[in-house]
């Protein structure tokens, strides 16, 4: 196709800028000096999906150059070769050989806050302050040298468990559906629509630009540096902190939070995400106003990551080329979870109906989606549902009363703007609505 060979042709530009730029790592306190700094990651065999070894370009040091994957090419099943710990005294530690060195970090995504709920008596602020928690996107992060694995739970669109793959021997990552034993691969320039609209689209690429780099704030009481890059998507403020035996597991990090802002450095240069560098926090502002925030909560380093759960393929599933399974709609919060919202019901004068207008429910509030584009509807400052174009959803057990609705997309870059919702009632985000502050 030649969209790949223009794909290839802007990554091998690229990596000039990964040779020309070098930042200067960042001092962890109280760390010893990385074995992995000066070197040279574990080979790999580059693979076909029928299993045999491909050809793997050579940049002008002779180090080999990762290609992009493509929608329609499995790779064999993988098996990531880990390096063994390494004592304060520079010793290799025992241990099993099936295991390899990293870090398991846990972090969030976040798109800013909604509108709060209205004030009166029967709101339950606790229920929820609760509900916001629950809700929260939430990604279990396994770091080696060369591989990364990320597990997503809470209030992503995608489904509970769903796992996001990578290597540094490719751009691009593989999404590993929960519940059926496959993986399908998706391409540089295509997590965004993933993560905000459940399809694995590819958007335009653009080149990313360093703007500047200096000392950030401390984070879970590390130093970190402050990078800031520029793309035609989005602005990003990157805080990045050097932890030992983390290779470019980090730089599969930053990856990752450059694919959301469809850049084409990835991994991005030695001045945004070097070797034994992880990023801490992270801030993409997109360019048609709007945010999403990725915070690393907690972070600990591990010496016994089961290697089969970072290969990227694992063995044993097999590759398909088909869409992910489609979903009209699904609430973020159970039955008993809504219903606390309120502390009682409180009956409110329905609005008079309009020649032609649909009867309102009998009971709760029923969620629709007429615009384009995927939209999660916040209540009362909470995600509360996920509703794909042309889908809707009732939340029956909403107690009647009085809330505060705001349609917006997962990662925050549209939203329509809040209004009082009434119970029992219908809320639509309609095409054309969408609008930004």
């Amino acid at each position: 196709m030649q969209w790949h060979a223009r794909l290839g042709a802007v990554l091998a530009g690229s990596a000039f800028l990964l040779a020309a730029c070098k930042g200067a790592p960042v001092e962890l306190l109280d760390a010893a000096a990385s074995p992995q700094a000066t070197a040279e990651p574990a080979p790999l065999a580059p693979t076909t999906a029928g299993g045999t070894a491909a050809a793997t370009s050579t940049g002008a040091d002779g180090a080999a150059v990762a290609e992009p994957l493509r929608s329609d090419r499995g790779l064999a099943p993988d098996q990531p070769r880990g390096e063994p710990a390494r004592e304060s005294a520079g010793k290799e530690s025992a241990r099993d050989a099936k295991d390899v060195v990293g870090y398991a970090l846990q972090a969030v995504l976040r798109s800013g806050e909604g509108a709060g709920p209205p004030k009166a008596p029967e709101v339950s602020v606790v229920a929820i302050d609760s509900a916001k928690r629950k809700t929260e996107a939430r990604l279990a992060i396994e770091l080696s040298s060369t591989r990364e694995r990320i597990v997503l739970s809470g209030g992503f669109v995608l489904p509970q468990a769903t796992e996001l793959r990578a290597r540094d021997d490719r751009y691009g990552h593989l999404l590993l559906w929960p519940g059926e034993g496959t993986y399908r691969v998706a391409e540089p320039g295509a997590l965004r629509a993933l993560l905000g609209e459940r399809r694995l689209d590819v958007a335009p690429l653009s080149r990313a630009e360093i703007i500047s780099t200096s000392e950030g704030p401390r984070r879970l009481n590390v130093r970190t540096r402050r990078v800031e890059v520029s793309t035609r998507a989005a602005k990003a403020t990157l805080e990045l902190a050097t932890f030992r035996d983390a290779g470019d597991g980090g730089v599969l990090l930053c990856r990752m939070l450059f694919d959301l802002m469809s850049a084409t450095v990835a991994p991005p240069s030695p001045a945004a995400c070097t070797t034994d560098e992880i990023p801490l926090h992270a801030e993409l502002r997109w360019t048609t106003r709007g945010m999403i925030a990725f915070d690393v909560t907690s972070i600990a380093r591990r010496t016994d990551l089961p290697a089969t759960d970072l290969a990227a393929p694992p063995a044993g599933l097999v590759f398909v080329t088909t869409a992910p399974p489609p979903s009209m709609a699904e609430p973020l919060l159970q039955r008993a979870e809504l219903s606390a919202f309120r502390t009682g019901p409180v009956d409110i004068a329905l609005p008079a109906m309009r020649d032609a207008q649909a009867s309102p429910p009998d009971s709760g509030l029923v969620l629709v989606n007429s615009s384009d584009e995927l939209r999660v509807a916040w209540l009362d400052g909470v995600a509360a549902a996920w509703v794909a174009p042309g889908g809707r959803v009732a939340l029956s057990s909403l107690p009647r009363g009085r809330y505060v609705l705001e349609w917006r997309t997962f990662l925050g870059d549209a939203w329509d703007p809040p209004e009082p919702a009434v119970v029992p009632g219908t809320s639509e985000s309609a095409a054309g609505r969408a609008q930004f502050p």
